[in-house]
């Protein structure tokens, strides 16, 4: 309503002949703020679509009074911030004012007013030099942040140029001290060890060149020195030293020429004991080929021949276990498994944690396999003692009587009947009947066994000299023994009193009773290798 009233009142009071457009707007820049002001003024009251004309009053001639004004003293020239100042403390709404937004369409993306389009318009006409006034709309529409001045930001560079630059020498000093073989010396950045012995705080001697045969080629040919770093060894003379380090350098290594090689297989051989009685532990140990190398050195031309790796022996080697301070014996029975005998030295032998090695008759094996997988469960080792102890050609007792299929039957039998009532393979050990194994016989088997089990001592239980007789030879027993009975072929009742007795007083004594696989855990003496 003010605005109306105020266009009103405006166009009444034009005299005839009068421009009705609004004061020309100033061109000097330094006069903005006035060229502002009339637009602000002239925006609210130029009727839409007049052109904008110089007035008399604007041109020095006062303007005529309208009768309303008549009496009354002009009312002071206000600036429009003054304008507004003035609406707001009468309550009139203002394009500015927060209340005012209620009264206007929501703003469609940039959407400027229709006087402010008039206003620059006109002003573009008149004074182009005032259209970047008008242009820079924003300015009425947001603060825009600043953003870093050249200034600023040159400063900026600067300091950080700086601040690398004193880090860098901070981490690389120019010169810094360090030691060399005990004597601390300063040297610059960037000294290699090279430089060092260059500088003479170092003076080793350079090792020799050396032919293939090690003979000198060239004095002082090898390495020049022999250095550590720290303690961590190195012979690169580019090496560079750090701040603090300590440096050992010493004479250089000798180094063998480069060479030419070449290499041949060395074929092992095969060597036996054919004393049986020597050890209770007959062993075989599978051969290996070895490998012969030929140098010829590149420089000297020289030729050498070694063996870079020697062959092993394919050996029979028998020999008693060597358990050191393990009181350790191994208690075998062969010729079972026997009706109750069998079982009644399976209960003695739980009462005194023992473990025993049963070597058995493989044709007896299916009669009594209950107590066969008894053994096997409670922790015994089930060996074979031959499918019949060798019975027919054999005459019971000798597999060296028999035929080479023969022995094998005998074996490859015995192991299967162990197999179907233990449900797995057997561990391929066997002991032959009588002791009777020498000569062809221990390469016959070889393919098929991993030892053969003689005795260190024999308890004769067999011709039943009484349980006393037989628990003393038992009690005669040493670290690593392999102790001879039985609890087949016959009554073995006394074997069973006689190891209830002896038992129990050896285990007293600090022994623990284990099986052959145990028993061969242990190495065999220093001094048991087999020779040709």
């Amino acid at each position: 309503m003010t605005d109306q009233f105020s266009r009103d009142h405006y166009r009444d009071s034009r005299q005839p002949g009068e421009n009705s457009s609004r004061r020309r707007v100033d061109a000097n820049p330094n006069h903005r703020t006035a060229g502002n002001n009339a637009r602000h003024v002239s925006s609210s009251k130029r009727p839409a679509g007049t052109r904008q004309q110089t007035s008399a009053h604007q041109q020095g001639a006062p303007r005529p009074r309208s009768a309303s004004q008549a009496g009354r003293e002009p009312a002071p020239h206000r600036t429009p911030s003054q304008n507004h100042r003035q609406q707001m403390r009468q309550g009139a709404p203002s394009r500015n004012h927060a209340s005012s937004s209620a009264n206007r369409p929501a703003a469609q993306g940039n959407v400027r007013p229709a006087s402010y389009n008039r206003s620059r318009a006109q002003a573009n006409r008149n004074n182009p030099a005032n259209a970047a006034v008008y242009n820079d709309y924003s300015r009425y529409t947001e603060r825009r942040s600043k953003r870093p001045g050249p200034v600023a930001i040159g400063v900026m560079a600067v300091l950080i140029i700086a601040i690398g630059i004193g880090v860098f020498f901070v981490l690389n000093p120019p010169t810094f001290d360090i030691t060399v073989n005990g004597a601390k010396h300063t040297v610059s950045n960037g000294t290699t060890i090279d430089k060092l012995i260059d500088d003479g705080l170092a003076s080793p001697t350079a090792g020799n060149l050396l032919a293939v045969d090690a003979s000198v080629i060239t004095e002082g040919g090898g390495d020049r020195f022999a250095a550590t770093i720290n303690g961590n060894a190195t012979n690169d003379g580019s090496k560079k030293v750090k701040k603090g380090d300590a440096v050992d350098i010493q004479n250089g290594a000798d180094v063998t020429e480069d060479y030419d090689s070449s290499t041949e297989e060395i074929p092992y051989e095969r060597v036996e004991d054919n004393n049986y009685w020597n050890g209770s532990l007959h062993v075989y140990i599978d051969g290996q080929n070895g490998v012969r190398t030929t140098k010829t050195g590149k420089v000297s031309g020289k030729t050498v021949t070694e063996d870079t790796t020697p062959a092993v022996n394919e050996e029979y080697k028998i020999y008693t276990a060597n358990t050191g301070d393990d009181k350790v014996i191994a208690l075998t029975f062969d010729d079972g498994p026997w009706k109750d005998t069998t079982a009644e030295i399976l209960d003695v032998l739980k009462e005194n944690d023992a473990h025993a090695t049963f070597f058995t008759i493989g044709k007896q094996i299916a009669d009594h396999s209950d107590v066969v997988k008894r053994a096997h469960d409670e922790g015994h080792e089930i060996c074979t003692h031959t499918w019949d102890h060798a019975a027919g050609s054999g005459q019971g007792v000798n597999l060296t009587y028999m035929t080479a299929d023969e022995q094998i039957q005998e074996v490859q039998k015995g192991f299967q009947a162990i197999k179907d009532v233990i449900g797995e393979d057997p561990v391929r050990i066997m002991r032959a009947p009588g002791g009777n194994f020498k000569g062809d016989i221990v390469w016959t088997l070889q393919p098929y066994i991993d030892a053969e089990i003689g005795w260190n001592v024999d308890t004769e239980d067999w011709r039943r000299p009484g349980a006393d007789t037989i628990a003393s030879r038992i009690m005669k027993a040493k670290p690593g023994s392999v102790i001879l009975m039985h609890d087949g072929g016959g009554d073995r009742s006394q074997t069973v009193e006689a190891l209830k007795k002896a038992l129990p007083q050896l285990k007293q004594e600090g022994y623990r009773f284990v099986t052959i696989s145990e028993l061969l855990q242990y190495d065999p003496p220093a001094d048991s290798s087999v020779s040709k």
